[in-house]
């Protein structure tokens, strides 16, 4: 019955020319078989249920794609910002999901908000534009800085985090953060700090954290060899003996997906893990979104380190 075109979008003058009636269309959004996404732009259920991405980033996705892909004027839409990191896949930390970011492409002015898109204005050189999934985007670099500069420093540390794990060179991030502008500032300080080897973006976090109460600098993705001949790596090691693991709700889910292991055999094993970590020594430290948000990981953190002579 629905015929979704290559992104997996449904357009209402579509699905009607298709031979669809308006009542079946009706009846279907009413039951929920189709989700409205953008104006008239739908989805179906099954692929959100399908997918192996959060709702959210999936129907966000999908908005993002129906801007993108829309067939208005002679030039398609220029997405940026969050917008263009969900469709290059780029994992953002705290994004925003409620309005898609574009570019307005005029030379001057500031940023212009519409209840559903942000304009932003300004000139995006050609090198920085290109197409993914038949829709145009800022590239990669680009718009890892944008994040970067518009972003406060923990935004400004998952974006380059990100970026730099995707490849990026550190130079050219540099290079960019050359132009006096607004956020520059924090943008280098964040770009100074970054590292490849933060694995999402809730350690990103913990580490601006760190970094900002001023305690002493982790090393990430430290080894460790456990008595039973497994290996371990965790996400945070301070001098070897402190270490800490952020625990996303993110890295549940997908230790599930394509396993017929249970989220709760998947928390099993991570406590039998955590107590052969604790084995060698290492005194271990848990936190979760709830604590960052809430500025409680580092009152915690810092007893753990106090306790062993290392802040």
């Amino acid at each position: 019955m629905w015929l979704p075109d290559e992104h997996g979008l449904l357009r209402r003058h579509d699905v009607l020319d298709s031979g669809v009636t308006q009542r079946e269309l009706e009846a279907a959004i009413t039951s929920g078989e189709l989700v409205l996404v953008s104006r008239g732009v739908y989805l179906q259920e099954s692929r959100i249920s399908a997918s192996s991405r959060y709702r959210g980033d999936v129907l966000y996705r999908a908005k993002c794609l129906a801007v993108g892909s829309a067939k208005q004027g002679a030039r398609p839409a220029l997405l940026s910002h969050d917008s263009a990191a969900v469709i290059h896949g780029l994992p953002v930390l705290l994004p925003t999901r409620t309005r898609v970011h574009r570019f307005a492409e005029r030379p001057h002015g500031g940023n212009a908000k519409e209840r559903k898109t942000v304009f932003h204005t300004g000139t995006v050189p050609d090198e920085d534009i290109v197409e993914v999934d038949g829709v145009r985007v800022t590239g990669l670099a680009r718009t890892v800085v944008d994040l970067a500069v518009t972003g406060p420093f923990h935004r400004a540390l998952a974006a380059f985090d990100a970026g730099l794990a995707r490849g990026l060179d550190r130079d050219e991030l540099a290079e960019r953060l050359g132009v006096r502008r607004k956020g520059v500032g924090t943008a280098r300080f964040a770009l100074r700090h970054a590292s490849p080897l933060a694995d999402n973006p809730g350690e990103s976090w913990c580490r601006a954290q760190v970094i900002e109460a001023g305690l002493p600098i982790p090393a990430l993705q430290v080894r460790y060899d456990l008595r039973d001949g497994s290996i371990a790596y965790v996400d945070l090691d301070f001098d070897g003996q402190v270490v800490v693991e952020f625990d996303g709700l993110t890295k549940y889910r997908q230790a599930t997906i394509g396993s017929k292991r249970s989220p709760e055999e998947v928390v099993i094993e991570e406590k039998l893990r955590e107590d052969k970590l604790r084995e060698l020594g290492l005194d271990m430290v848990r936190t979760v979104w709830q604590e960052l948000r809430d500025a409680a990981f580092i009152p915690v953190l810092t007893d753990h380190l106090g306790r062993r002579g290392l802040c």
